[in-house]
């Protein structure tokens, strides 16, 4: 079972990146899907439109899955796990989690578990407004990530997307970058190619 961790702060277009991207991941790699979801914003994944892949949806109400959830998030994967006998599970923490906790607790997870990929997904629009209100969490989760998607590339000017990717640099940030709209499904098979592979 391998684990793909979609992370980013609120309103970066985390769900909207699941939604667009699943329904592919599925049908490139035919593996089974499950998404446990951290439902700690409004939209949430809606189980209704995941039945029309198939997919299991998993909500974890309560609160942060890096802090609160240790115990409770390996209970839930097991249970995932057992119930369901998943290839991939996707984990959409909430948008204030470090994804390094999540991989770091699965080091505790006793079945039989793949690679764990973790994305961060950064609004290209809001990038240079969180990364001055909430320096240390946005850099912890680039620091996690294997790839780093700069979402909604169809609402931010070229200008703004080169000024993500200097500050990336300036950052130190030496990860996979892509350049993406989830919503506009701009460039979403290069992003499903480095999710799958």
């Amino acid at each position: 079972m391998d684990m793909l961790v979609i992370s980013g702060f609120l309103g970066s277009g985390k769900t909207t990146m699941v939604l667009a991207t699943v329904g592919r991941i599925i049908e490139v790699t035919k593996k089974k899907v499950v998404i446990i979801v951290n439902d700690f914003g409004k939209i949430g994944i809606d189980g209704k439109v995941m039945e029309k892949y198939g997919l299991s949806v998993t909500e974890m109400p309560s609160g942060c899955i890096c802090c609160t959830l240790g115990s409770d998030f390996l209970e839930t994967v097991r249970t995932v796990a057992e119930k369901f006998r998943p290839d991939l599970v996707i984990v959409e923490p909430t948008g204030i989690a470090d994804p390094a906790n999540i991989r770091d607790t699965m080091k505790l997870y006793k079945g039989p578990l793949g690679k764990i990929k973790i994305v961060v997904v950064v609004d290209a629009v809001r990038f240079q407004l969180i990364l001055k209100a909430l320096t240390n969490p946005l850099k912890n989760q680039l620091n996690a990530a294997d790839i780093i998607l700069i979402n909604k590339v169809d609402e931010a000017t070229p200008e703004a997307v080169d000024e993500v990717k200097r500050s990336l640099q300036a950052l130190g940030i030496e990860k996979t970058v892509i350049v993406t709209s989830a919503t506009e499904k701009i460039n979403l098979d290069p992003v499903v190619e480095a999710m799958v592979n």
